[in-house]
Parts: C-alpha cells; structure tokens; sequence
C-alpha cells in the first residue's frame, strides 16, 4: 500500500515537473523579430548616452545611418564587428529583438555583423559632435568657481579672476572612460559648441605634495584622494590645457558616501599675477572648480 501511494506520488511529482517545465519554455527567452539591413559607419566614435528606463551612463558609441536615413544615429555594440578609427564603413547587420518577462528589462535588441560590405579611409561628413541630449546635462556638471586672493590691491585681482576664468563657466563638464579605459573629459555648451575631448592622465599625489597655499580655500567636502590630472590629446600627447591639482571626494551636501562624487580642481596662480600686476602687491592667489559627476 505504501508502495503504491510513493508511485502516485512520484508521478504527480513527474507530472508537475514537466507542466512547470513547459511553462517555463513558455515564459522564457523568445526572439520576437528579425530583419537584416545595411548600415554605415562613421569614421569616429562619438560620446553618447547609452541605457534605459532611469539608468544612463555616458560612453563612446558609433554614429550611423541605416539604409536611405538622411541623419546620422547612434548605436552602442555591434557583435562581431571591429572597428578602425579614420575609417568609414558600410555593413550589414541582423538586428534581432529579443522579450524575457523574467528580467528586469523584459526587450531588448542585439546587432550581428553579417557582412563588411566596404571599408574607406575617409573623415565621414556631417557628423554631430555628440550624441548626449540636452536633458541628460541640462542644469548639472556646470563648474562652481571659487578663488581667494591676497594683496595690496585685492579688488584688481579679484575682478580680472571674474573676467577670465581658465575654465569656460558656461559649459557642461562631463567624465566618462572611453573605449581605450581613459578617462575622458568633454565639455559641451549645447549641440552645436563642445570642447575638444581630451583623455585625463591621474598620478597620485600626497596632501604634502600640494602648495600650501591652497589652505586659504579649502575644498568644501569630504576628501578621500588626492591627484593631479593632466590632460593628452587622442594620441596620448599633452595639450596645451593647464594641469590641475585635483581633491577627490563627496561635496558637502552628498545624501550618500557610497562613491565620490566629485572632483575640486585646485590651481596656484600667484606667480602668474605677480608678473601680470607687478603693482598689486600679490602675495597669494589661488582658484578651484568643484565639478559633481
């Protein structure tokens, strides 16, 4: 009798298995459309905003065009595709869009490379100058400008700091890592005015090492590194951008300490104006940038 309840029971077990395995095909991976076309690709990699549904993140992405599209696009990945910069290409692609109840994100869509169709060395026309809309950088990254001044004639000093800031304060600064795991550095005004990217060399440095001038303007947050940041061109050489002493950390109003968040750009000009205003009696100038990423 106990017998003969264990194999009713095995094979309610058995059955149960299986109608929950088919379910689960059911409710699994489907692929709900497919379709191949041609595409072409500009000769460079432009910044762009990549992610969905509230998570975005800034990263080099490739400007295209489908077949007969007059604008040009942005697209994050292409499986199998390899690119070479100064190169303009024309490829074919599948596009397949794939739905999963189960993730968080439910559809998504992936790119294959098919086929390199032709591959011309060429500076692909009419290419924007990045792909990052207005409402990504809209009223955030701006730099807070700060400077402390002593001297004889402070009030000269201080307004010609006013008048020509190193830094343009009307700009979008924004810090992302590339293709080539640099840290870039773009800053954009709108669509049509943006800064040349430079790539960011970090070395380390020690409290000690920073001039102690900057102690008559102290950073106004919580610090955890301090480095210097010079800036390189895409091939790796330095620009004429000044370099900046750089306190790395969490600004004061921070509602979490999880990750720094930003990075106060320090720089001591008091030779500088010394020379420029001999007759100011310029003891110490000193400016920083406070930049929230």
């Amino acid at each position: 009798m106990k017998t003969q309840k264990l194999e009713i029971l095995i094979l309610f077990l058995c059955i149960f298995g299986f109608i929950g395995c088919d379910n689960e095909d059911e409710e699994g991976e489907k692929v709900i459309g497919y379709k191949e076309y041609t595409l072409t690709i500009a000769s460079k990699k432009l910044p762009g905003v990549c992610g969905t549904d509230g998570f975005y993140y800034l990263s080099d992405v490739y400007a295209i065009k489908k077949e007969n599209a007059q604008e040009w696009d942005s697209l994050r990945f292409i499986d199998g595709f390899e690119f070479e910069k100064g190169y303009e290409y024309k490829i074919k692609v599948s596009e397949t869009n794939y739905l999963n109840h189960r993730k968080g994100q439910p559809a998504w869509t992936e790119y294959s490379l098919l086929e390199i169709i032709s591959k011309d060395k060429k500076a692909s026309d009419a290419v924007p100058l990045h792909f990052i809309p207005e409402w990504y950088y809209k009223d955030k990254f701006i730099p807070e400008y700060n400077y402390a001044v002593e001297a004889d004639n402070k009030d000269l000093i201080e307004e010609d700091l006013k008048t020509y800031s190193i830094m343009p304060l009307d700009y979008h600064y924004l810090l992302y890592r590339g293709d080539n795991k640099l840290m870039t550095w773009i800053a954009i005004k709108d669509d049509s005015n943006m800064l040349t990217p430079t790539f960011i060399k970090s070395m380390n440095k020690t409290p000690e090492e920073f001039p102690g001038s900057y102690t008559i303007l102290p950073p106004k947050g919580n610090i955890v590194g301090f480095m210097e940041w010079t800036f390189l061109d895409e091939y790796g050489n330095e620009t004429n951008y000044p370099s900046f002493d750089v306190f790395f950390g969490y600004a004061a109003d921070a509602r979490s300490i999880q990750t720094p968040n930003t990075a106060y750009l320090y720089k001591d000009l008091t030779e500088l104006y010394k020379n420029k205003y001999p007759k100011a009696g310029v003891k110490t100038v000193v400016i920083s940038y406070a930049i929230s990423f």
